[in-house]
């Protein structure tokens, strides 16, 4: 045995599609904070605690959506709210196409790497659309875009993780999760 680590899926579990989110060019949180699990505060309590979540829905994008930003949030699971963690800032590579009820997938990676008031997490993630919605030579979209550094975040503070999405264009990109798992790793 390599230690007492383990994969745990958090609740709450969707029982229903989340509402619809309309995106605009502010990050908008794609779930509902009552569909984000409760961590409390220090839940980071050890340097290497690590999360994952994974996010799939479908987005139905105007005639001009304009490109893609990804956030992560460490903060009340407001639009905009808290620390972003994990930001992709839209580049042109991310440029939405619009659809209807086009699906995508978010796999999102959190790690502790200091504790306390001034503790920092470390966020990576993927997302991948259909082709349709962004071309495929486009994809996966890989945030961050650069070298990644720990972000200074107060671990004592009772937070929740939250994914947040923005579309520089016209403003009626909508998006639905159809489905959400938080999974803490150890």
């Amino acid at each position: 045995m390599d230690g007492p680590f383990w994969v745990d899926l958090r609740a709450p579990h969707m029982a229903a599609d989340a509402a619809s989110v309309t995106l605009t060019t502010t990050a908008k949180a794609i779930l509902p904070v009552a569909n984000l699990p409760v961590l409390g505060s220090n839940y980071f309590g050890f340097i290497g605690k690590a999360v994952r979540m994974r996010i799939w829905g479908h987005m139905t994008a105007v005639a001009t959506p304009g490109n893609l930003g990804l956030n992560v949030y460490w903060g009340t699971g407001g639009d905009a709210n808290g620390t972003a963690i994990g930001t992709y800032t839209g580049a042109s590579t991310s440029a939405l196409t619009a659809g209807t009820t086009l699906t995508w997938e978010w796999d999102i990676f959190i790690r502790c790497r200091t504790l306390g008031a001034s503790g920092s997490l470390i966020c990576h993630g993927m997302l991948n659309a259909n082709p349709a919605l962004i071309a495929s030579s486009l994809q996966p979209i890989i945030h961050p875009l650069s070298a990644a550094a720990g972000v200074t975040v107060d671990l004592t503070a009772n937070n929740v993780i939250s994914p947040q999405m923005i579309a520089t264009g016209s403003a009626g990109t909508a998006v639905i999760v159809h489905e959400f798992t938080f999974e803490a790793l150890n």
